[in-house]
């Protein structure tokens, strides 16, 4: 009976100091805003989250909110604490006093910043966008920063304006935009262009070429709500960003190579400059 006790207490002894101060605190809710379903954004996240609740010393847990309006609302209720998201919807989320940037994404290539990319059949005949007038456009989603905000702000400076010179559909999905456009269901479509690099890794895009590429626009980001505690912002934001620095931490980030990026570094809010240029530029 002694023994028993003994290794239950060697046990709680054991354990990281971590791990007894997380059981002791609220978890912090992390959301996570993608077109993926939830299951891929858990799979891809929780090791993120589990690194950095180790850190921390405190619980985190994955909340996603579907569409912006949910993820806005769930700012607002203070139902999630610090959240990833891509630039267009955390401009609009910090106009209307909801969010603040705290760490910026660099991509695979090493760069804060990306590029749409405008892509037809090889074999359609389109060589330049005037010839897209009257046809069917695949965009991702009407949120999206390389899905929509930036080409159509490129469109805009040709002068095709996307909601009448075009037929604007959205796929909330990077496979289903490359597939329509490769069965000819749409004539073009556009994305990201380090996203349309990796896609080539899962799909065929042999038939597809491009015939114009966006302005630059931020890269994705982690934003916290507006209320949210300064100390933990802080603690969070050095967690994140020396995770380069350590084996495990480095690891991790290899791991989410196919979600383009490469290592969070602190935040710039100069870069919303891009974002204010490109919501004008498109006429949104």
């Amino acid at each position: 009976m002694h023994l028993v006790r003994l290794a239950i207490t060697f046990m709680v002894l054991a354990l990281p100091v971590s791990a007894s101060v997380a059981s002791a605190q609220p978890p912090i809710r992390f959301g996570v805003l993608s077109i993926a379903p939830p299951s891929r954004i858990y799979l891809k996240w929780q090791p993120f989250v589990d690194y950095v609740s180790n850190e921390l010393g405190q619980p985190i847990e994955i909340v996603v909110p579907r569409g912006f309006k949910k993820m806005k609302q769930a700012a607002a209720k203070g139902k999630v604490d610090f959240f990833y998201i891509n630039s267009h919807v955390f401009y609009r989320l910090k106009q209307e006093g909801r969010a603040e940037g705290i760490l910026q994404m660099k991509n695979i290539d090493g760069k804060v910043t990306s590029q749409s990319e405008i892509f037809v059949r090889s074999d359609s005949g389109i060589k330049n966008i005037d010839q897209l007038k009257g046809q069917k456009f695949a965009f991702v989603s009407p949120m999206g920063a390389g899905g929509y905000l930036a080409p159509r702000a490129y469109l805009y400076s040709q002068g095709i304006k996307t909601r009448t010179d075009l037929e604007e559909v959205f796929t909330k999905n990077l496979s289903t935009s490359l597939h329509k456009v490769l069965l000819d269901d749409a004539a073009a479509g556009t994305m990201c262009g380090v996203n349309f690099r990796l896609m080539k890794k899962k799909l065929d895009t042999g038939e597809l070429k491009i015939i114009a590429v966006s302005d630059a626009y931020p890269e994705n980001l982690i934003a916290a709500r507006k209320d949210l505690n300064a100390e933990l912002i802080k603690k969070i934001k050095n967690i994140v960003i020396r995770m380069p620095e350590t084996e495990k931490g480095k690891k991790i980030l290899a791991k989410m190579y196919s979600m383009k990026i490469q290592q969070f570094i602190n935040y710039d809010a100069d870069i919303e400059k891009m974002t204010e240029k490109l919501l004008k530029q498109g006429d949104f």
